[in-house]
């Protein structure tokens, strides 16, 4: 928490940890910053990120220390929990027991984050791995001898959103004017679409 002195400017009022390093500089930056105004302000500096409202009441600045790469606005609801904790204590070792509570819930904040961040990124990592098995798959169908033209047509543009003819000839080995015949059949039966401008093929869902 950051009081303002006539004299020095912004000082340091109460803070936790108690062994928490702010530099003299981020301290008089974030006070001029919010000019005894009711605001939310996210300062990032090179080595520095915070996020801090003025509270006009008490005429102090709260300020809520993050690390490098935190997202301020991820943290509003900690620095309002803390805001109004601040309207209902004086003593000041009863204000300092409800800081060190609301730090710790940043905390668990932060933890739960990550855990859900963790928890999407092996979802994405299995889901990747299952779309890289499918398009094997597929991959290992349309060279399957078994498959009739238009069925290795119908893989590959459910492997790829769009292909120009070229691209399907390189893939399907049968001749130009058979190729052109089913891919016709494809239009008419309004199975497969061409887009005139990009001059490709795709499924008609």
């Amino acid at each position: 928490m950051i009081q303002f002195d006539r004299v020095i400017g912004g000082t340091i009022h109460l803070k936790y940890p108690d062994d928490l390093d702010i530099p003299m500089n981020i301290i008089q930056q974030i006070q001029i910053s919010h000019n005894f105004s009711e605001s939310y302000i996210i300062t990032e500096e090179k080595d520095w990120n915070s996020l801090s409202f003025y509270n006009s009441g008490k005429e102090m600045v709260i300020v809520l220390v993050l690390d490098k790469f935190d997202e301020g606005n991820d943290y509003l609801i900690v620095l309002d929990e803390f805001n109004k904790e601040l309207d209902k204590y004086t003593n000041e070792e009863e204000l300092k027991a409800q800081l060190k509570r609301i730090f710790q819930f940043s905390l668990n904040v932060f933890r739960t984050r990550e855990e859900v961040i963790a928890k999407l990124s092996n979802e994405v990592a299995h889901l990747k791995m299952k779309v890289y098995d499918l398009e094997k798959r597929f991959e290992r169908a349309i060279k399957s001898d078994h498959l009739k033209v238009k069925s290795r047509i119908l893989f590959l543009l459910s492997m790829y959103d769009e292909l120009s003819f070229k691209e399907i000839k390189e893939q399907v080995s049968t001749s130009k004017r058979w190729l052109e015949e089913v891919i016709e059949n494809l239009l008419k039966s309004k199975i497969v679409e061409f887009d005139i401008n990009k001059k490709t093929y795709y499924l008609n869902f």
